[in-house]
């Protein structure tokens, strides 16, 4: 994604750790990470420095377990055994998601809200609009949809550091949350690894407490469709990314 326009920062820091997060998160999102990295962000405090959830959150405490897990948490840490995943179960797990769709758990959001679940359809191209109203646009859509879920995400981390704050209640209510959650149920459900199934459900708290104290906003009413609840569900034609 590139910002064409100038981005500033406001008096009050609240948007500018919740862009933190949202960034953070959509990292994870973006690209298969190997364990060697995601031991580094757990040490530098992740999902601890979180602002937007909180720390008895039972995602936050997943999360936090499944990163403790893969920085080589010796048995006398008390952690299960289910908790620890290897870099080839980590990466089936990532591709299983975002590549294949063996999960049925897109991560674009033109997959859950166009009525026959594909990709690159009107959903992809409003998104492209609102990026557009705010002189953003995704360099190579080809590799990277407009609507891919890491990049949503870097959207709205923008808009809060602009302090555009109603334009970021507004993507989220229109766009984001409309599938978000949908989302992450599969994901958390489906999810080989326990830290997949922690950032399915983190981010979408994250986005919920984030979107809740921003400013209301009135949008035209979503249409959402489920591709788990077509009855030909085996022809889901969605591409992997």
């Amino acid at each position: 994604m590139t910002d064409d326009a100038q981005s500033g920062l406001g008096s009050d820091p609240w948007p500018r750790m919740a862009s933190e997060d949202l960034r953070a998160l959509a990292w994870l999102h973006a690209h298969e990470r190997s364990p060697q990295n995601l031991a580094a962000l757990y040490a530098s405090g992740f999902p601890a420095s979180l602002t937007l959830v909180a720390p008895d959150n039972s995602w936050l405490r997943g999360m936090d377990a499944a990163l403790c897990a893969l920085s080589g948490a010796s048995d006398d840490d008390g952690l299960a055994p289910s908790l620890v995943s290897s870099e080839d179960e980590l990466a089936a797990d990532f591709a299983a998601i975002y590549l294949t769709h063996a999960l049925r758990a897109s991560p674009h959001e033109s997959v859950w809200r166009d009525e026959d679940h594909l990709m690159l359809q009107e959903p992809t191209f409003a998104v492209r609009a609102f990026y557009r109203r705010h002189g953003v646009h995704v360099t190579d859509w080809r590799q990277c949809a407009d609507d891919y879920l890491a990049t949503e995400l870097e959207f709205v981390a923008l808009l809060l550091e602009r302090g555009e704050l109603k334009e970021a209640a507004r993507f989220f209510k229109a766009h984001l949350l409309t599938w978000l959650p949908l989302f992450a149920k599969r994901v958390s459900q489906r999810a080989a690894t326990p830290f997949y199934a922690a950032l399915a459900g983190l981010t979408l708290t994250a986005c919920e407490n984030c979107a809740a104290r921003l400013p209301a906003v009135a949008v035209l009413p979503p249409v959402v469709a489920d591709p788990g609840a077509s009855r030909h569900d085996g022809d889901c034609a969605a591409a992997p990314r």
